[in-house]
C-alpha cells in the first residue's frame, strides 16, 4: 500500500500535526509556517484545525519532558523511525494535557498508525508504552519523581523541555527565580494581541468596542491584549477589511517604551522582517520613510500587509543592515543620513518561546555566536548613517545579555560620538509570557 494512502487513516487533525511536527523536527521548518501551510492545503473542519493547532504547539513546548516519559518505558527511541516517534510523542501529549480526550481514543489512533504504516510488533510496542505511560498517574506530573538525581541545570532542561546549556545560560546571567520565569513562560500558551488600525475610518469606536469585550485583558492606545485561544466576533472579517492586526502585545509594548511619537524623521527601519513594528509606526504616523530586510519573501509579505491595511509602503531595500549601502543607493531614496534608526535586530529569540517554541531546537550555541556579530555588524555599519542628534533603537526579543546589554556595551565602547539614553527589559513576570530589550542611543 502507498505510504501516502496510509496516511489518511489517521484522523485529519492528527495527520496535519504529524507531518507539521515532522518538517519542524526533520528539515527545520518554522512552526507557524509549516502549520498555516498544512492547513491551507487540507479540507478540515475548525474543530480538527484547532486541535491540530494544539498538538503542534503543545507538544513543541513539552518535547523533551514527554520523551523523558517515555523513556522509562522505552529504551531507545532513537531506533524508532521518525513518525512512529512522532505519533508516539503526540498521542502522549493528548493523554497527559488533554483531558477532554478519552485515554483509549489517544491509545487507539496511534497504535492502529503505528501498525498500518510500520509493523504489528511497532504497535505492540507503542501500545505497551503507552499504557505504562498512563499508569503513572500522578506520577507523570511530579518534577521530582521525574527528574531525581540529575543536576539542578538537567532537572530545569528536562522538566521545561529547554536545551541545557540555554538554562545554564540564564541560570548564570540571572540567578534560578528569573530562570524559572523564563522557563515558566516558555511553556506558557501565549496571549493574543491585536492592534486596531488607527488609519481607518472608525478606528476609536472600534478600540472603545473591543476594549469593552469580557475577554479583553488589556489595553494601550490601541493595543489589545486576550487571552491564548480566544478572540472578539468578527476578528477574521475585521482582519480581512484591514481594521485590525495580529501582533504580539509585548512587542507592541516594546516599541511603546521607545516612545515613537517623538521620533524626528526620516525613519529607517533596517531590520523589518515582515514589517510589524514598521506598520505600527506607520499606523502611528511615525515617518518610516525607509525599510530593508534580506529576504525578498519577508518584504513582500510587509507589502502585502500594507495593502491589507491601506498604508503607503515605506521605499524598500532587499540588503542586510550589516553591509554597507552605495551612495546612490541613498540618493535615489533621497536621505543620506537618517534621524531615527530602529534596528530590530535578528536574534536568537529566546524570549519568544512561548509564541515560538520550536526556536529552542533550532537554535545552537554556535549559532547565537554567528547572530551575536550579526548584530554588532549591524550597529558599526548603521551608525554610519545616524545623522547629529538621530537616536538609534536596538531591539530584541531574547533573554540574552550577550545579544543585550553586553552587545550595546560593546558597542558604546568602540563607538566614539554615541551615548546611552535608556535601556530596558520585559519584567521577568511579564503576564505577556514574552520578553524583550531595547536601548535607545543617541549621537552627539
Amino acid at each position: 500500500m502507498n505510504p501516502k494512502k496510509k496516511d489518511v487513516l489517521l484522523p485529519p487533525a492528527r495527520a496535519v500535526a504529524l507531518e507539521c511536527v515532522n518538517e519542524i523536527l526533520e528539515h527545520g521548518q518554522d512552526l507557524q509556517a509549516a502549520l498555516d501551510a498544512r492547513l491551507r492545503s487540507v479540507r478540515i473542519s475548525m474543530v480538527d484545525a484547532a486541535l491540530c493547532t494544539e498538538l503542534v504547539y503543545g507538544y513543541m513546548r513539552l518535547k523533551d519532558r514527554i520523551a523523558a516519559l517515555l523513556s522509562r518505558f522505552l529504551k531507545d527511541d532513537s531506533k524508532l523511525p521518525n513518525k512512529c516517534r512522532i505519533a508516539l510523542g503526540l498521542a502522549a501529549y493528548e493523554m497527559l494535557y488533554l483531558d477532554r480526550i478519552p485515554v483509549y481514543a489517544s491509545v487507539d489512533w496511534c497504535v492502529n498508525y503505528v501498525k498500518r504504516q510500520f509493523s504489528q510488533g511497532l504497535g505492540k510496542l507503542v501500545n505497551a508504552v503507552l499504557r505504562n505511560l498512563d499508569r503513572m498517574g500522578g506520577e507523570a506530573h511530579d518534577m521530582q519523581a521525574l527528574t531525581a538525581g540529575m543536576p539542578r541545570s538537567k532537572q530545569l532542561a528536562v522538566w521545561y523541555s529547554c536545551p541545557e546549556w540555554i538554562v545554564q545560560m540564564w541560570l548564570a546571567a540571572y540567578g534560578e527565580e528569573n530562570t524559572l520565569a523564563y522557563l515558566t513562560a516558555g511553556i506558557s500558551s501565549a496571549p493574543v494581541g491585536l492592534r486596531v488600525n488607527r488609519t481607518k475610518t472608525g478606528a476609536d469606536a472600534l478600540i472603545e468596542e473591543l476594549a469593552a469585550h469580557p475577554d479583553c485583558l488589556k489595553r494601550n492606545g490601541y493595543s489589545l491584549l486576550f487571552p491564548a485561544g480566544a478572540a472578539p466576533v468578527g476578528m477574521k472579517s475585521m482582519l480581512s477589511e484591514g481594521q485590525i492586526s495580529r501582533q504580539s502585545f509585548a512587542s507592541q509594548e516594546v516599541l511603546a517604551v521607545t516612545e515613537p511619537e517623538k521620533w524626528q524623521g526620516p525613519v529607517w527601519d533596517c531590520c523589518c522582517g515582515r514589517g510589524g513594528k514598521t506598520i505600527a509606526l506607520l499606523e502611528a504616523g511615525v515617518p518610516v520613510r525607509y525599510a530593508s530586510d534580506t529576504s525578498r519573501e519577508r518584504l513582500r509579505g510587509m507589502r502585502e500587509e500594507l495593502e491589507r491595511l491601506g498604508i503607503e509602503p515605506p521605499f524598500s531595500l532587499l540588503r542586510s543592515a550589516a553591509d554597507p549601502v552605495a551612495p546612490e543607493v541613498w540618493e535615489e531614496v533621497g536621505e543620506v543620513a537618517f534621524r531615527t534608526i530602529l534596528a530590530d535586530v535578528p536574534c536568537s529569540g529566546l524570549g519568544t518561546l512561548s509564541r515560538r517554541p520550536d526556536a529552542r531546537y533550532h537554535r545552537t550555541p554556535e549559532g547565537v555566536r554567528d547572530l551575536i556579530a550579526t548584530q554588532a555588524a549591524i550597529l558599526d555599519n548603521i551608525a554610519g548613517h545616524l545623522a547629529p542628534g538621530g537616536r538609534l533603537i536596538y531591539v530584541t526579543c531574547t533573554v540574552n545579555p550577550d545579544e543585550n546589554e553586553r552587545q550595546i556595551a560593546a558597542f558604546l565602547e568602540r563607538t566614539e560620538g554615541i551615548r546611552l539614553e535608556r535601556e530596558w527589559q520585559s519584567p521577568q513576570d511579564s503576564p505577556y509570557m514574552e520578553f524583550f530589550y531595547a536601548a535607545m542611543l543617541r549621537r552627539a
